[in-house]
């Protein structure tokens, strides 16, 4: 072979390697697409209707309500069980508490279930998992096992960082970005975050904290007062519902009207900060040049009582304790944007859905269902009846079961059979009388006791001993 021969087949190969090199990149470049990054940004304690894109006509969430015109926002979204510990691990499972047997008093959450996360899954699936904020729930595993990066933090809300006051949501968001940023060239990442706020601070007296930037938002604004406030609700209530942790904390934050307009607005200013810290995330996702390949989802992990029946926190069966926020934005569905699904939607959703988004086949012994169709412009399913509990034994918290349908909402309190509750939400949709009384409604109610009892040796059964 003399050098002009030689010259061509060198010049031949590097053609060949660099032909080959470009269609690798370009499939690892389709690949990228197909999977996207996923960020799950949770609340605490923010309930369905504390957003302006939700109808409330005094809190300031642009971003919130921007994320919603651009994704799809589901208006009946649920919680399964409306309390913090139980539901973090019914999304991280998708499955419901009589089944992974998780709450506050309870054993940590078995490996069992932590293997079928959503954070296991994705990270065996080549994803970077990371984890910032709240985790709320206990682990039979180390964490570093479901998370590869994990930040965790919790009150107080204000800390010393380098020498100075911090904010908790601050903090949680910074380090939020910074997951994103160490993340956003090595593959497809997965970034669970989730806020403390706009949960109080129980140990304190002034129970919720914000920024000094927030202090003049919502000052002259008139706090509504929710009309199942009115004292004759609460004395109308039996003896094992009067005295709960729930009439507790409203003397802490509701039991003045000055004292109850102050924490309210608190409460406000809290979800605003999360809304900007939204925004902040948004704009680093639009500067790293991932946004139009990063999903969001968010989502509250249960409902709050603003001294509705005079009570404060969640943990009962009434919307205002299990209804949420949630939307979701696909930014390779945009021809969807600003739709909204007014059918129930669940927690344990949550873990079937970024699976799907993810690219992977859903666990068989998952409880709840994806949501991706909808981010598509279809209507996948419509849940005719929804099951919600809480079993945490606590004698201020009394157990409680209910079924909700569009029409009906039942609940049951298994240590109080004497005392059902039952609800038309097509003429009361606030749940203010309760008609469980009349004899007219007696087989209905016959009917959701079967259905509940029915829906609890279903899960039962699906525990693993």
């Amino acid at each position: 072979m003399n050098m002009r021969q030689l010259f061509k087949s060198f010049t031949l190969f590097i053609i060949i390697i660099v032909v080959c090199g470009f269609g690798v990149r370009a499939r690892s470049s389709a690949l990228q697409h197909d999977r996207p990054n996923i960020i799950f940004i949770l609340t605490d304690d923010q309930r369905f209707d504390m957003m302006g894109c939700a109808g409330n006509p005094i809190i300031r969430t642009p971003q919130m309500d921007a994320l919603a015109r651009v994704g799809v926002r589901f208006s009946h979204a649920l919680v399964t069980t409306p309390i913090c510990a139980a539901s973090r691990a019914s999304i991280l499972t998708g499955l419901y508490e009589r089944t992974h047997d998780f709450t506050f008093n309870k054993p940590p959450l078995k490996k069992e279930y932590t293997d079928q996360s959503y954070p296991v899954a994705l990270r065996h699936a080549g994803y970077r998992t990371g984890f910032v904020g709240k985790l709320g729930v206990d682990l039979a595993v180390p964490v570093d096992s479901i998370f590869q990066a994990a930040r965790i933090s919790g009150f107080p809300y204000w800390k010393e960082v380098n020498g100075g006051p911090r904010h908790l949501t601050g903090i949680q968001c910074e380090q939020a970005i910074d997951f994103i940023r160490e993340n956003s060239k090595d593959g497809p990442f997965c970034l669970s975050l989730s806020f403390s706020a706009p949960h109080a601070d129980d140990d304190s007296r002034d129970q919720y904290f914000w920024e000094p930037e927030l202090d003049t938002f919502y000052q002259h604004a008139v706090m509504p007062v929710p009309a199942t406030a009115d004292p004759a609700f609460y004395e109308a209530l039996p003896d094992f519902l009067k005295g709960t942790m729930s009439r507790e904390r409203w003397h802490w934050r509701f039991d003045t009207p000055d004292k109850f307009q102050s924490m309210v607005r608190g409460y406000y200013r809290m979800i605003t900060q999360v809304d900007m810290a939204l925004g902040k995330i948004r704009t680093e996702l639009d500067r790293l040049g991932i946004a139009e390949n990063t999903v969001i989802i968010f989502m509250g992990d249960n409902g709050y009582f603003l001294g509705d029946r005079g009570f404060a926190d969640k943990w009962l069966m009434y919307d205002q304790s299990i209804r949420v926020p949630m939307i979701i934005y696909d930014p390779r569905q945009r021809t969807h944007g600003g739709r909204v699904i007014d059918g129930m939607v669940l927690n344990i959703d949550v873990a079937p859905t970024i699976f799907e988004l993810a690219g992977l086949s859903p666990f068989s012994g998952f409880q709840g269902r994806s949501l991706a169709p909808f981010l598509q412009g279809k209507d996948p399913f419509k849940r005719d009846t929804v099951f919600c509990e809480h079993l945490m034994e606590e004698p201020k918290i009394p157990n409680s079961e209910g079924i909700r349908t569009s029409d009906w909402k039942f609940i049951r309190y298994p240590k109080h059979p004497e005392y059902p509750e039952l609800y038309d939400l097509r003429k009361d949709p606030d749940e203010m009388k309760n008609i469980a009384s009349d004899p007219r409604y007696s087989e209905l109610i016959r009917s959701f006791q079967l259905a509940c009892d029915q829906r609890v040796n279903k899960l039962l059964a699906s525990r693993r001993r």
